[in-house]
């Protein structure tokens, strides 16, 4: 099987997330031991939104900002190989072309943001399009696609299947840099015209080991 697995950049953003990380890397690695394929794209976190944040307040372009939170991502993502150690590829992967070649080495491929104007949800599933995954997860601090806001809504609902259009009805769409919070209409539209099976569940290592073993947990998207 081969799986593309999206880390919420969250994951990195206090020394609890980091002991939860540790716990998802150790279930990546099980999972390549049983002869699984596995890639991952880690967004940028709290860190990126703070740069981003500062780049504004100087009136830095939506492009410029952009670049900052590639850069976050991707020091995020050296951390991820760090931690992975000689199961990983030893660089962060820039094109999708070297991810492949990551796999035919027997090395994960861990990559960040890409290009402006690309979320790293994007970049998950360019990556699981062209590396014909059998399924993308984006593992995120909501944990699934709710009804409702549920930061808002105390009693909204979590949703067990999700289409594409009720999600881009559900998900407000921000393309402004570092706003990329569920998923966005670009990464939905590449899960769309592949057909790719995608998974959003929440980023924790009990959840990961549910939807690698096809167990309930978060949302699939499916198709009409």
């Amino acid at each position: 099987m081969r799986y593309i697995i999206k880390l919420s950049g969250s994951i990195l953003d206090s020394k609890e997330n980091l002991i939860e990380l540790k716990k998802i890397l150790n279930e990546i690695k099980v999972i390549t031991k049983n002869g699984n394929k596995v890639g991952l794209v880690v967004g940028g976190g709290r860190r990126s939104r703070e740069f981003i944040e500062t780049g504004r307040m100087f009136n830095l372009s939506e492009s410029e900002l952009d670049q900052i939170g590639i850069a976050l991502t991707r020091i995020n993502a050296m951390v991820v190989i760090g931690a992975l150690y000689d199961l990983a590829y030893p660089r962060v992967v820039s094109d999708f072309e070297d991810a492949a070649m990551a796999w035919n080495e027997q090395k994960i491929p861990v990559m960040g943001g890409l290009t402006p104007g690309h979320s790293t949800n994007a970049v998950a599933a360019l990556l699981a399009e062209y590396t014909r995954a059998d399924l993308l997860i984006n593992a995120t601090k909501a944990g699934g696609v709710f009804d409702r806001d549920p930061t808002k809504y105390p009693n909204a609902l979590m949703l067990e299947n999700v289409s594409i259009k009720d999600l881009k009805k559900i998900i407000s769409s921000s393309f402004q840099a570092g706003k990329y919070e569920l998923m966005d209409e670009v990464a939905l539209g590449i899960i769309e015209r592949s057909k790719i099976r995608t998974k959003i569940i929440g980023a924790d290592a009990v959840s990961l080991r549910k939807a690698l073993k096809g167990k309930k947990t978060g949302t699939y998207i499916v198709f009409e």
